[in-house]
């Protein structure tokens, strides 16, 4: 057997792996997974994705294990070894997998980039109502909100539309959702 049909395993994530696994198979009948060490995980996780997840009909897969000693600074170490056969046997490559995909637009490079657009500015102060209509005026405000509004300062629809639904609660003690279906109703009238 060749190289060319040998995959070995490394720190690169497991995707990368099955993708060059059915690249191999578009050429070549047999692929080998190698892996060393804590790489052996890796490389169950590579044959099982290829197997399960892309290629219906693979042959069962073979494995092989060993031990290899490597010689280091610190003597000689025995490491284990893996290496799992792929058989294509009735398994076809999907195509998809290898369909080109449509391009993004590139962005451009950060010394040719745009300014980003400015987003617009929140007004201020929303437009003030001129009317001197009575909070009692208010459908759903009854002599309790009304005492805590206009205890408040908020003797009129007006200010009750030209404040902020917080602000407001704050110094009425009213919840923000009560607050907010009160400005609901004064706008109606």
């Amino acid at each position: 057997m060749s190289r060319d049909n040998t995959i070995y395993i490394g720190r690169k994530p497991a995707m990368a792996y099955v993708m060059a696994t059915l690249a191999t198979f578009n050429h070549n009948d047999v692929v080998l997974i190698k892996a060393r060490g804590r790489s052996i995980t890796t490389a169950v996780d590579v044959a099982e994705i290829t197997k399960n997840r892309y290629m219906d009909g693979m042959e069962k897969p073979g494995i092989t294990i060993g031990t290899e000693k490597i010689e280091d600074d610190r003597g000689t170490r025995n490491v284990s070894t893996m290496t799992i056969t792929l058989v294509k046997g009735n398994a076809v490559v999907p195509a998809e997998v290898f369909a080109p995909r449509e391009r993004r637009e590139r962005r451009p490079p950060r010394g040719e980039r745009r300014e980003p657009t400015p987003k617009p500015k929140p007004k201020s102060e929303p437009e003030p109502i001129v009317e001197a209509v009575d909070v009692s005026k208010i459908s759903g405000v009854g002599v309790v909100t009304e005492e805590k509004l206009k205890s408040a300062g908020y003797d009129t629809v007006a200010k009750v539309l030209n404040s902020e639904p917080s602000e407001l609660s704050l110094k009425t003690r009213l919840t923000v959702a009560q607050i907010e279906k009160i400005m609901a109703a004064a706008k109606e009238l």
